[in-house]
Parts: structure tokens; C-alpha cells; sequence
């Protein structure tokens, strides 16, 4: 028999996979159309900014944060694997450095900025590579 005290929940299930994922601006989507919202909290980037001034952050930290500690994860993504310590060392650390930052963004981060770093050398590589048909012999 049924839980009569049981509630049905209407749930947008795309929106939960995206949240689930790590993707944090799913959750400002659900609080716009209307879903309970969360409360609010102070904008850490404001935060950050005023900490670094005060305590003196060295540029390199600085830059370090834009470069990798930003939230740019937009658009469709795709499951991939890393090693689990690599994981758990990551997940340590971003709730100290980066609170509102998931692994998966960090890592996007990272990876974008390494493929944008050695973009002529990958593609060297691969021109190399693509070039090179195999010597058809003949039977």
C-alpha cells in the first residue's frame, strides 16, 4: 500500500543530471523558472578580489585563479575517466581555493588551457600524422 504522506515532486530530470554533473549554472536556470531558491550568498569572485588587495596576493596567484578557478563549463559535455587519487587530491583541494568550483570544470579548465597552449605542436603532430597514407601493396 502507498505512503499516504508521501509527496510527488515535479522534477526537471535534464536540469538534475546537469546539477549532478557539476554544472552550477543549471542551478540558476531551476531558481529562475520558478523552483524554491536556494539562499543567496555573497559573490565569492567580489570576495576573493577584496581578500587578494588586502592581504597582498602575488600576481602569479592572481592569474592562477582566472585562469583555472573560473566557472566557464557551458553546452553539452562528455563523461571521461581520471585516476581516482588525482580526483581526490583535486576534490580536496577546490573546496579551499575554489568552493564554487566542481572537479569537472577544473579539470575542463586545465585542459582547455593545455590544448590552447600547445595548439601548433598537437596539430603538428597530428599533420604529421594524417598525412602519412600506408604504401598500398600490390597483390
Amino acid at each position: 500500500m502507498a505512503n499516504r504522506n508521501r509527496k510527488i515532486y515535479d522534477v526537471d530530470e535534464d536540469v538534475l543530471k546537469r546539477v549532478v554533473a557539476g554544472d552550477t549554472a543549471a542551478l540558476e536556470e531551476m531558481t529562475d523558472n520558478g523552483a524554491s531558491p536556494s539562499p543567496k550568498r555573497k559573490d565569492t569572485k567580489d570576495g576573493e578580489k577584496e581578500a587578494a588587495s588586502l592581504h597582498g596576493t602575488p600576481p602569479e596567484q592572481e592569474a592562477y585563479r582566472k585562469r583555472f578557478l573560473a566557472e566557464r563549463l557551458k553546452g553539452t559535455r562528455r563523461q571521461t575517466y581520471i585516476h581516482d587519487a588525482l580526483y581526490r587530491a583535486i576534490a580536496g583541494v577546490l573546496p579551499v581555493i575554489a568552493p564554487d568550483l566542481s572537479v569537472p570544470a577544473f579539470v575542463n579548465n586545465v585542459l582547455s588551457d593545455h590544448l590552447k597552449q600547445y595548439e601548433e605542436i598537437i596539430n603538428g603532430i597530428y599533420n604529421e600524422k594524417a598525412t602519412q597514407k600506408p604504401i598500398q601493396w600490390k597483390k
